[in-house]
């Protein structure tokens, strides 16, 4: 009996020890393989040199293209925790428009800051210090994009006065029922958990051991932005792009926000049966001019679902960019552009209503 007990902790000590050696391996083999240059860029509060603006005591990386004279158009990126690098292409606009950008709190290239901080009340406040302190006292164009796009039309029924047009390109989720739908198409926003999954969670895990500053928030910054990036059967949101392939869309950034994702989206409390979602207070009473726009690739968030949304607006109305995924702005910039044109010139009380026909019942 001892001789048997001796041989199984022998043969336990010695499958322990192996799977020790194993694990130490693929650890050494993941970490030497991922070495490489994984720089992080660092926020307006680390580099002076960066063009910022302080509204309500946050330093935002910010910048502004065109004649201050012109009438305002505020640009409002994805997320949350984007920047707004992918849509520089409307930049184009600073020909007839004082045309500015910015990384809102705790994302892109603009200070990080405390989680009792990232609330959306504070994102409209932002936003709202934004429209105070550059539109001269006029009303201004807000173009909204994905996350952006909801943050606008929320605003639009906090201060419908401020904003004279509005362009919501593809918001994900105003409601309670978008937010439903959302949520089932892409598994909670969770990835499929198969080999390339796998490969992609672990490759940006690995890199982000690399990452050295330049500050506390860096790592994960980079490790959430190459996971939302990154091409792998089971990609939540790869239905956005044609082809449901990320790697056709157009996705530069400088840098991730990692916090204000992960405590905007619990906030939202989007994995129970009635998630907080409404961006939509007002909306029926808001007089200015709102234009949806989509892409025709997109299967999760395209045309179908935007026209269930812009019932919300009642004289709201839907451009389809042919051949754009999500990012339209990017890959198609001139379509794009020369909708957004033709929609500012036009006056506030001029924009048509969209055909009640035109909206699904469900």
């Amino acid at each position: 009996m001892r001789q048997l007990l001796n041989w199984v902790w022998r043969w336990i000590w010695r499958l322990t020890l192996t799977v020790i050696v194993l694990v130490a391996a693929v650890f050494a083999y993941g970490y030497t393989a991922t070495w490489r240059d994984t720089p992080v860029p660092k926020t307006v509060r680390d580099d002076p040199s960066l063009p910022q603006v302080t509204i309500g005591g946050v330093k935002l990386h910010m910048q502004r293209f065109g004649d201050p004279k012109n009438p305002t158009v505020i640009v409002l990126h994805g997320g949350p925790g984007a920047d707004f690098r992918a849509l520089l292409p409307l930049r184009a606009l600073e020909d007839r428009y004082h045309v500015i950008f910015y990384d809102q709190r705790g994302s892109g290239l603009s200070q990080r800051v405390s989680d009792a901080q990232l609330t959306l009340d504070g994102l409209y406040a932002e936003l709202d210090g934004v429209v105070d302190g550059f539109s001269k006292g006029d009303k201004v164009r807000l173009i909204g994009h994905s996350w952006g796009a909801m943050l606008a039309s929320g605003y639009l029924g906090k201060h419908p006065k401020k904003v004279s047009h509005a362009v919501l390109a593809e918001p994900g989720m105003l409601d309670e029922a978008a937010a439903k739908r959302l949520m089932s198409a892409t598994n909670h926003m969770r990835p499929a958990i198969n080999a390339t999954s796998l490969l992609a969670l672990s490759e940006a895990w690995f890199r982000s051991l690399h990452v050295k500053g330049p500050d506390d928030h860096a790592r994960g910054d980079f490790f959430f932005g190459q996971l939302v990036t990154a091409a792998f059967e089971g990609h939540p949101t790869a239905g956005y792009f044609c082809q449901s392939d990320p790697r056709n869309g157009h996705l530069p950034f400088w840098r991730f926000g990692q916090r204000i994702s992960q405590v905007l989206l619990k906030q939202a409390k989007l994995d129970s049966p009635t998630p907080l979602i409404n961006f939509t207070t007002g909306a029926k009473g808001f007089p200015g001019a709102v234009l949806f726009m989509a892409g025709s690739c997109n299967q999760l968030i395209g045309p179908l679902h935007q026209r269930r949304q812009m019932s919300h607006y009642p004289r709201a109305k839907l451009e389809v960019i042919a051949g754009a995924g999500h990012t339209m702005f990017g890959e198609r910039p001139e379509e794009s552009l020369g909708i957004i044109r033709r929609f500012f010139a036009r006056g506030p009380a001029s924009a048509p209503a969209s055909s009640p026909s035109s909206i699904p019942a469900n």
